[in-house]
């Protein structure tokens, strides 16, 4: 039987860890499972309860965060399994969401990496879960708003495959972190994620090196969770603003950089740092969370 290891980092989402824990163990079969949860330096990191509470989960406590990437690696090194899935500590598993996905992958070796439907509390689909790659002529009507104008647009809301029905299972070219399931083959070909991303963009980036590989990725909506998302992110907007700004200019130093030209940089460049710009005015002027328009 194929064994599942599940990485969990936290920072900051104790509050929702529990919950997530405890959908897991009620809404997943899939044996061995191991879950590893990797605590980024939170500010309270008594965890005693939890352990009692779960335990055959593992806890892990760094005591300084080195980013996201770092801590999913972390996890993802602490003990082999045929498959993997990174799971966001504000998820809940609804309706044996993880078996379904385990099943799905198992079936076709040539996918690498299966995303589910991911719902915000309200029922609504959260756009990320199902993305394609943020090149600039995509990434455009994403970050001018302009995919909210026309939400079923192939061109101005092609980065969301807002031109795709939700419910239709397809191939794509990225799936939301909050849940990724890949299989153990994948990081022989491609290794871990890139740890030059802290926060952000660190996804996108193993999906695309994915497909660079020759592996395919699925959008499966018959296995859903709800994400509340930015649960962590919302206590320090200002530091999530930067990290979220910065990945947007590393992936793209990273894929993009080689090939564009000195007009096509400077254009993505300004643009990125006035976008950051933007969302820091707005956090100090009205109090806004807001981080930006979602990788």
């Amino acid at each position: 039987m194929s064994s599942l290891g599940i990485v969990i980092v936290n920072f900051n989402s104790t509050d929702y860890l529990q919950r997530c824990l405890e959908s897991i163990f009620t809404q997943t079969n899939t044996t061995p499972l191991h879950t590893v949860v990797v605590d980024n330096a939170s500010d309270d990191q008594n965890f005693a309860d939890l352990e009692k509470t779960f335990p055959n989960a593992r806890f892990i406590l760094n005591n300084e965060n080195r980013g996201f990437s770092v801590a999913c690696n972390q996890g993802l090194r602490s003990k082999a399994a045929d498959f993997y899935l990174l799971l966001n500590p504000d998820c809940v598993i609804e309706e044996s969401a993880i078996d379904r996905t385990v099943s799905f992958l198992a079936q076709d070796p040539t996918i690498g990496i299966a995303g589910c439907r991911v719902n915000n509390p309200d029922g609504t689909l959260q756009l990320a879960c199902r993305r394609r790659i943020p090149r600039p002529s995509v990434a455009l009507g994403k970050l001018f708003g302009l995919a909210k104008l026309f939400p079923q647009s192939r061109h101005f809301a092609a980065y969301n495959y807002g031109d795709i029905g939700p419910d239709e299972i397809q191939e794509v070219e990225a799936i939301s972190g909050s849940f990724l399931m890949f299989r153990h083959e994948l990081l022989e070909t491609i290794g871990y994620l890139d740890e030059s991303f802290f926060l952000y963009g660190e996804d996108l980036d193993f999906c695309l090196r994915a497909t660079q590989a020759g592996w395919r990725v699925y959008y499966y909506p018959k296995a859903v969770i709800t994400h509340f998302k930015r649960a962590s992110s919302t206590r320090h907007p200002g530091a999530s603003n930067y990290h979220f700004h910065n990945a947007m200019e590393i992936f793209y130093r990273k894929h993009f950089y080689a090939d564009a030209s000195r007009v096509e940089r400077f254009l993505v460049f300004t643009g990125i740092r006035l976008l950051y710009l933007h969302k820091r005015a707005k956090q100090l002027l009205f109090r806004s969370s807001e981080i930006g328009s979602s990788w």
